[in-house]
Formats: C-alpha cells, structure tokens, sequence
C-alpha cells in the first residue's frame, strides 16, 4: 500500500483529540484496518514525524475524530492549531521561522509541502508582501476526501500567525471536490510593522535555537531506545528465522517421506538443535484412546530407547503427568523434577533421570494425539529459554506428520479395498470424460467385452438407435441427474450385449467431468426371457390349437368337398369357376392363418422395439382368437383407425394381448362379453388419474383396454398377478407366465399397465404405450396388373415335387423356358452343364441335404453374377430365412400369389 502523508499529519490529528477529549482517545484509533495491525502503541506511533501512513488511513482518522468531537469542519480546526500550538515540531519552526514573514514562506511553499505530504502539487500564481494566489493539484490516483482541503486552508489561514499577526484572509474560488480541476486559493494578510521586524530578526533565531536542541535531545534519546528495541528485535527475529526454517524443513521432510520412524528422527533431530535440547521423545494415543505409547526418541545413550521402546502408560491414570498432560491438551514444564511429587520407580525416570522436562500436546484439529517430551540433562535452566509457542507449532508439525503417515497408510488400504471391490465386483464399470471416452473400465466389463475399453468412445459400441439411448444417458448425466437404461451394445467380435446402464454425474467445481456407470450383463437374462416368451407363446398356441384345428378341417372340408365334386360330375365353365373360385379362397384362408400362427409363435427379431400400428396388431390377434373363443363368449371391439404408431415388438404387444385375452375366456365359462376398445391419452391425464410419470418425456400414449365380465380378480391375488409361475389354475393349466410375461412385455416398451377388478363384476386391463412421431412403414401396393411375360430360362429348385410342377405350369404358361431341379446338387450339376443358358435360379431355401444358402454361394462360385430369388414357407429352420431376407436378397414366401410369383421373377430379371 502507497502512503503518501507524513504522520506530522496524524500528529496533528492525535494532540487535537487529546487536547479536545482526552479520555476519547482511544476511540480515535478504532477500525483503522489492516495497516494498523500490529501497532502496539498507535499514540506514540501516529505522533512519529520519521513515520508515513496511506491517505485512506489518514482519511479514517479524520472520521474518527470528527464522530469523538461532533465538529463538522474538524479537520480544518487540525491545520488551523497545528500551526497555533506549533504541533508540527522543530521542523515546523525551522522552516517557517527561517523565513521571516508569510511572503517569503508562500514561495517555498512546494519545498515544504514535500516534507509532510505527496498527495498533490503547489502553484504560485501571485506573490507579494500582503497576499498571494496558490493553486493545489491533487493527485487523482490517491484516495482524498475534502478534510484535505480543509486542513490545508486551516494551515494557510493560520500562518501569519507565527510571527504574532492576525489570522489571514483566504477565499477558494475553485475547489477540487467540487468538481473543479484543483483547488485555488487567494491569501492575504497584515504585513509586521518595522520594529517589530526587527525585534524578531534579533530574538526568534535564539528561540528557534533553543527549542529545536531541546526537541532534538528527546528524538536522540528516542532514537537510542529505539536502536536497543530494534537490536532486542533483531536478535528475536533471528531466532525466529531459525525456527522457521527448522520448521519450513520439517515441512519439506513431511512432504518427502511417509516413512514414520524415517520421519520422526529427522524432525526430532532438527528440534534437538533448534530449541536447545538434549533428548527428545514421542508418546502416541491408540485409535481408542486408551494409553499412551513411547513410539520413537532421540538423543538417548545406546541402548535406552531399546529398553523404552513401547512404554505404555494409561490415559486415565491420574498421577502420570504425561496422561494428564493429554487429558488436558496444555503443555507442561516441570523446572525440578526433585520437588515434585513423582514416580521415582516410573521407568522413563528411572532411566533416564531428567533434571526439568517439557511436555507438549500433539493435536490435529483440536485432537490430542499425542504428546511429545524433552529435556536437557547437562541445563537444569535450560526451560527459562524455552519457546513454549516455537515448541507448539514444532509439536502440531509432528502431529501433522503422525497424521498424513497413518492417513497414507488407511488411503492405501482403502484404495487398494475399492480397487478390489471395482476390479472383483460381478457388474461391469465404465468411468467416461465429458466427450463420452471411456477413461477406465473393470475386468468384468473387459470380460464382458473381450478387450480393454480404455480409449474407445461409447458410441462406437452400438449402432444407431442404441446410440440414441446412450446420448439421452448421457444428456441427462450432463444436467446433473442420474440416468439408467436398457441398451444393446456390441462386442469386438460383433455379438450382442443387452446390459442395464446406470450412470451417474462427476462434476467439479460445478461443471460437467464426466460420468461413472455400472453395466449389468442383461444377455443371459434376455435369452432366458426369449426361451420363456417363446415357451409362454407355445402354451398359448396349445390353448388355441382346438380352435385352430377345427377352423383347418372346415377349410380342409371345403377344399376336398369342391375338389372331389369337380373329380365325380362333369361342369360348365361357370359353375367350375365357382368351384376353383371357393377352394382358391379356403387355400388362402388356411394360408393366412398358417403365416398368423408362425408371426406369433417365432416373431421377427424377438425384443426389438419399434414403431408399430397399434391397430393392424390388434385385428390379427382377434382373428387369431376367434379360432379359440366359444360361441357363448361375445366379442366386441372399438378400435380407432386414427391411432399413431406405438414402440413396442409387434409380436410381443399380439402375444400380451392374446395372454390376456385367453385369461379372460378362462374366467368367463358360462360365457359373457369380451371388449377390446383403444383411444389415446395425454400425459397429464395418465399422471392425474394413475399417477404414472414417463422418464422419456413421452407427451401421448394409446391406451388399449380389455374388458371382460368374468369372475374378476380377488384384492389378496391382485397384489400377486403379475408374479412369475403364479396361477390360480388347476394343475397343468397353466404355468403362471402369462400375466408376468405381459407386464415384462409393456414395461420393456416403456408403457406402464393398470388393472381394475371387481369379484363376479369383471376385470379390465389397461395397457399404455408410448405414442412416438415416426410413422409406421407403410406397405407397399402392389402395381396394377401388366404382362409378366418373358422368354427367358428359369431352373427351379425344389424338394417338394408339387411346387416344382406348380412353378414349372405357371412359368411355362408366361412363355419362359422352365427346368427342375429336386435338390442342391442336381441344381449343381444342371448350371455346370449349360451355364449362362439360364438366366434365373429359383431356389427354395429349406431343402434336405444342401440347403438354399449353401446351393447359392456354390452356384456363385460357377458365375458371380448369378440372379436368384429366394422361396420358401417360413418352415422349422427360421434363422436361415431371416439370414436371407437380413441380406436383403430377392425373396418371396409360399404359398405362391402366382400374380406376386411373376411379379417377382420379372423383377429379378430386370435387375
């Protein structure tokens, strides 16, 4: 801090007070700051004209002084008796005096204003015997108040008076803290009548004279105490830097080692220097505070440490002075240990005999740990030179040390506890920086994974729509909430990991870090969940195999009456197109259900969500169920054909549905009425009455109800319908997981369910699934009819005799060359033998022996460029047909649409 004003200036201010109201004084120098800390004596430091002091200090003194005596213009009654009581000493008088009257002083007033202040600069505008003009220019960096100014013109006004004139005139005709650039001041004055000129030109130099060597013999005799403090100072100073080293060493040694023995006897070493001792021991309290134990000492005769080492004394044993001592967390000094009343048999002293001795306490944040002791056998008044405060500090370094060494000892055992656990714990664990990167992973997440993630970016591990999944992850992690989701990760090798992610914020200092997340292997769980939905779809499909078979002979019956009917009588052509006309129609019916029954027993991609028409689902599960449901059972439906798109597996949502439903005709025997109803619901709507709250932000949901009026649900079973293997069905009725598989199924799709019951009323289930934006694909139309016809060579290849002869009619009827093949090799055989004569290949994928897949990949081998189109029922070996249709290669179902058959083939063969 700049200071820029002597303290004759705060003289001034002090003996005002003291003269004004001496038993105030003290207030004077009340909120001073941080640049009077550590004044001792501010009187006599304030009244020191050697000293100099910041203006912001001087401006507080002039405050203070201004509330202790209530006058408003303070400061300019301090110039004005300043001069009046020449308060401003023997360098006043020597330079006022000097020069003999106001004239001659105003021209050197910038010489004499350098000696009191640096706040501003003296301008003399006019200058004669009875008046002047001074301008002040006060510095704008430096903090100043108007009490400047008016001390200043206190000062100015009174100075005619040292040579016994009146008072002079001033007027300020600008002031600086009135907006001014400075401060303009015009002075007049009486001028000395000539005698009395003379009388002081021969008697005030013997006055200056005389004053000026008294004041000097009191500033000598000042300034010789002062050189004996400061002598006294600099020997304390100097024994303080030493201790400040010792101690900045100890520092330094602490931060090097954590080696407690190491440690101990370097620092007891440097206090055994430093502080004038002999021997220097340790004692240190156990972790239940019970005794005190001798762990570490130096300075002893060999041997005696040996004998010591692991003294225990009890901390509750009174007449030790070293446990009391620790009770009482002060240090002691014994001056004599003969005239005190201790233990001659006590070990230590019997050993080691001390003379006099200091304990201090060893205390980390108001703790006593410990306690430290040291002597000086050849000193008995070694004590009286003892720094108690220097022992202090050096004590709290010794316990600082004790402290970090058992601190480093826990953290080392605690850190190598949790990187066991994080390392051994069965669930894997990711640590990622703010861009996604992982910067640690477990070994269980490295097993999970086969490699070691460190470095790779999470959304390297999914693809597309898991990565969305990982984005809202981390999204809401970033808004500092934790977040935990279902998603689908690949290994290295390109399999499948299905894991739950739970992951929370690292922040620091506010900011996002980072992310911490635990990933439970969740594919085992999945397969096992497939085996039971599709276990649960198997029971399901034998509760509707009845119905299923009775539809199939009606079907059957109508296929083989028309057939046998057409075989026994000859017909018109109108009557035989009626006839092919009702067997084409129960052909594609048995079709139908055929290819309904396979959706819903296999699924495509089982557990894939996706945007499905909530809508064309529900109609093929009630087609699907009128096969299963008796007459004295109604079915009712209202679904709206404006529904949105719903995330969910269609064939899981058909599979929940039919759960439900077939539930329902169980408790309906004497029959009843079935009612399937959709609408959509907002989300404030679905919190208000069910208090259900969507962590998705899902803003519409469509509701399905199913509604039956059965037996109902019991409140005692209602708590427990959704259990797995829980049934109130007879034995081998039932497994118990349909309704299980039907919450597992909403809650997979992010939906929630609701069911009300009432017994002999009825049940309703209520399922919720969230109403996304995308659209659900829509089919493709089929073109209008046009000529497929073409002149090209098709081999087929079949193992059903029937189909290959259907193809060979239909194709052959187009105009296309047409040769057959019953399996893989005869295919092989016939390509080899004309090669590019055939232009295309139709290949049933299922075959025995060499399948379609394998046929193909041989038949590429003889030409690359081969055309194929791909057929099959969507028989036992399902995987194989989702491989081919996963390719994207051309692919057409039986039974033949001979239409879409030729469709197909055209296509192909325009490719």
């Amino acid at each position: 801090m700049d200071k820029h004003n002597s303290c004759i200036n705060s003289k001034a201010i002090v003996e005002y007070v003291k003269e004004k109201a001496p038993s105030r004084l003290d207030m004077l120098f009340d909120g001073l700051g941080e640049e009077a800390e550590g004044i001792n004596d501010p009187e006599t430091f304030f009244c020191d004209s050697n000293n100099w002091i910041s203006s912001s200090l001087l401006i507080k003194l002039f405050e203070n002084a201004r509330d202790i005596l209530g006058e408003k213009d303070v400061a300019y009654n301090v110039g004005f008796n300043s001069i009046l009581k020449q308060r401003l000493g023997y360098i006043q008088r020597i330079l006022l005096y000097a020069f003999g009257s106001p004239a001659k002083l105003v021209k050197e007033v910038q010489r004499i204003n350098d000696h009191f202040n640096r706040t501003k600069q003296v301008e003399i505008l006019k200058a004669s015997k009875r008046e002047a003009v001074v301008r002040l220019l006060w510095a704008k960096d430096i903090p100043l108040t108007r009490d400047f100014c008016l001390m200043n013109k206190g000062i100015y006004q009174a100075i005619p008076m040292i040579w016994g004139l009146p008072p002079g005139g001033l007027i300020e005709t600008k002031c600086y803290f009135n907006g001014d650039e400075y401060c303009e001041y015009h002075l007049y004055w009486d001028e000395a009548s000539p005698l009395k000129n003379l009388l002081q030109k021969i008697f005030l130099p013997w006055k200056v004279a005389r004053d000026t060597i008294h004041e000097l013999e009191k500033d000598k005799e000042a300034l010789k105490e002062k050189y004996n403090q400061v002598h006294l100072l600099n020997l304390e100073l100097q024994q303080k830097i030493k201790q400040l080293t010792t101690l900045q060493e100890c520092s330094t040694a602490i931060l090097s080692t954590l080696k407690l023995e190491e440690l101990l006897d370097l620092i007891l070493h440097k206090l055994l220097h430093i502080a004038h001792l002999d021997r220097a021991g340790i004692f240190l309290t156990d972790h239940e505070r019970q005794t005190l134990t001798l762990i570490h000492a130096v300075g002893l005769e060999e041997g005696a440490f040996e004998e010591l080492k692991g003294y225990k004394i009890p901390l509750s044993k009174s007449d030790n002075i070293i446990a009391r001592t620790a009770r009482l967390n002060k240090a002691v000094i014994v001056e004599d240990v003969s005239k005190m009343s201790l233990n001659p048999q006590n070990p230590i002293l019997k050993r080691l005999k001390p003379k006099a001795f200091i304990l201090v306490p060893l205390t980390v944040k108001g703790r006593t740990i410990g306690i430290m002791v040291g002597d000086n056998y050849t000193d008995r008044d070694f004590l009286r030179g003892v720094d108690k405060g220097f022992l202090t500090s050096f004590a709290n370094h010794i316990a600082m040390a004790l402290e970090n060494a058992t601190l480093y000892e826990k953290l080392k055992e605690s850190e190598r506890r949790y990187r066991d656990i994080v390392q051994n714990v069965n669930e894997g664990i990711w640590l990622l920086d703010a861009n996604g990167t992982i910067e640690f992973s477990n070994r269980c997440l490295q097993e999970m994974f086969d490699c070691d993630l460190k470095g790779k970016n999470i959304y390297d591990l999914a693809d597309e729509e898991e990565r969305k999944k990982l984005l809202h992850v981390l999204m809401e992690n970033i808004s500092g909430r934790p977040a935990k989701d279902e998603i689908v990760l690949m290994r290295g090798d390109g399999q499948d990991i299905h894991v739950l992610l739970s992951s929370v914020p690292l922040k620091k200092e506010g900011l996002f870090r980072g992310a911490l997340s635990i990933l439970t292997d969740l594919t085992e769980k999945k397969r096992m969940e497939d085996r039971l939905l599709q276990a649960q779809k198997l029971e399901s499909v034998g509760t509707m195999a009845g119905g299923i078979a009775h539809d199939f002979n009606n079907i059957l019956t109508g296929i083989l009456g028309y057939v046998m009917l057409m075989k026994q009588k000859p017909m018109e052509q109108e009557d035989l197109m009626r006839c092919l006309d009702v067997v084409e129609r129960s052909g594609l019916r048995a079709a139908d259900l055929v290819k309904k029954l396979l959706a819903f027993s296999r699924g495509t991609q089982p557990g894939k969500v996706q945007p499905t028409d909530p809508g064309t689902v529900l109609h093929d599960a009630i087609e699907l169920l009128k096969t299963s449901i008796p007459k004295n059972i109604t079915v009712t439906t209202s679904i709206s054909a404006e529904l949105p798109a719903i995330h969910c597996n269609p064939t899981q949502l058909q599979q929940a549905v039919l759960n439900i439903c077939l539930n329902a005709k169980d408790a309906m025997p004497e029959g009843g009425l079935l009612t399937i109803t959709t609408r959509i619901v907002s989300a404030s709507e679905l919190s208000k009455r069910y208090g259900f709250s969507s962590d998705r932000g899902y803003a519409r949901f469509v509701e399905i109800d199913i509604a039956d009026t059965g037996t109902g649900i019991s409140q005692e079973d209602m708590d427990r319908i959704f259990d797995p293997f829980f049934t109130t069905k007879g034995v081998g009725k039932g497994s118990g997981l349909g309704l299980a598989m039907v919450y597992g199924i909403v809650k997979a799709s992010k939906g929630f369910i609701h069911v009300d019951s009432e017994i002999g009323k009825g049940t309703c289930f209520r399922l919720f699934f969230p109403a996304g934006e995308a659209q659900v694909e829509p089919q493709e139309t089929r073109e209008g009819t046009r000529d497929h016809s073409g002149s090209e060579t098709i081999l087929v290849v079949d193992d059903e005799e029937i189909v290959r002869d259907l193809a060979k009619e239909v194709l052959s009827s187009h105009g296309y060359t047409v040769m057959t093949a019953r399996d893989g090799l005869e295919a092989l055989h016939i390509y080899e033998a004309l090669g590019r004569r055939i232009d295309l290949v139709i290949l049933d994928v299922i075959m025995p022996g060499m399948n379609g897949q394998e046929t193909y990949k041989k038949l590429k081998g003889i030409n690359p460029d081969i055309k194929v189109l791909f057929c099959s029922g969507h028989g036992m070996d399902q995987e194989t047909v989702n491989e081919v249709m996963e390719r994207g290669l051309p692919f057409t179902g039986k039974p033949f649409d001979l239409d879409e058959l030729m469709e197909q083939v055209r296509r192909v063969l325009d490719a």
